[in-house]
């Protein structure tokens, strides 16, 4: 092959590379000016939701211009969908409300117009996090009593060698340190776990999770445990 043909088969693969990284890219360019983008809230449990808000470069001049809310879900890198669509306000503000269903990046688009050119907001994260339960089967154990921790955890969490909770317990800083893990099992819509522990102290536990390709950790309420001679 001569050294003309494998230069053109190089390009060839850069320019595909590019115009893949190009698809998924953010929808910012470095050029674009980002409008104000404000999340009531970037951590979410299932079915809650997301106001995304905000006010466009230019302000009033921006009164009526179309506004779309991007979207690329997990599994990332993903690509970009338009997900919703507005027109800014009088003082150039929009605001959007979504439920995420899976971790998902957000960016704000306004498309170029005759007499302004393209305004795009970086990718934020927005990330969707597990239901864990917890139940005790004794909270007032006497000291070195057996004591069974267990629940169910939703979305489905994938079962696997790594598929585990956690068995965790509040320190004196107030950070959990883990104590045990346990196994999880399918549950038909939900994800079981079980642990037993010989309670020796007292304390604050709790179960935790891992996050997942497409879901962040999870944990559940922090229950105290009070042993007794």
């Amino acid at each position: 092959m001569s050294s003309a043909v494998r230069a053109r088969g190089t390009l060839v693969v850069v320019v595909g590379a590019l115009l893949t990284a190009g698809i998924l890219a953010l929808p910012a360019a470095a050029d674009d000016p980002a409008p104000v983008v404000n999340f009531s809230v970037r951590d979410v449990l299932p079915g809650a939701p997301v106001a995304i808000s905000g006010t466009l470069v230019n302000g009033a001049a921006d009164a009526g211009r179309q506004v779309q809310l991007y979207e690329r879900r997990a599994p990332f890198p993903g690509t970009w969908a338009v997900l919703q669509q507005s027109t800014a306000g009088a003082d150039g503000s929009y605001s959007f409300s979504v439920v995420p269903v899976l971790k998902a990046y957000y960016s704000v688009v306004a498309p170029a117009t005759a007499a302004a050119g393209r305004e795009a907001s970086p990718g934020l994260l927005v990330t969707v996090h597990r239901r864990v339960s917890i139940k005790v089967s004794d909270r007032t154990p006497r000291k070195n009593q057996l004591v069974r921790f267990s629940g169910f955890i939703s979305p489905i969490y994938p079962l696997g060698p790594g598929a585990v909770a956690t068995l965790q317990r509040r320190d004196k800083t107030g950070a959990f340190t883990n104590l045990k893990p346990a196994l999880l099992k399918a549950a038909g819509n939900f994800t079981s776990y079980r642990v037993r522990m010989h309670v020796k102290t007292p304390g604050v536990y709790r179960i935790a999770v891992p996050s997942s390709t497409y879901y962040g950790g999870g944990a559940s309420d922090a229950v105290v445990v009070r042993v007794h001679r």
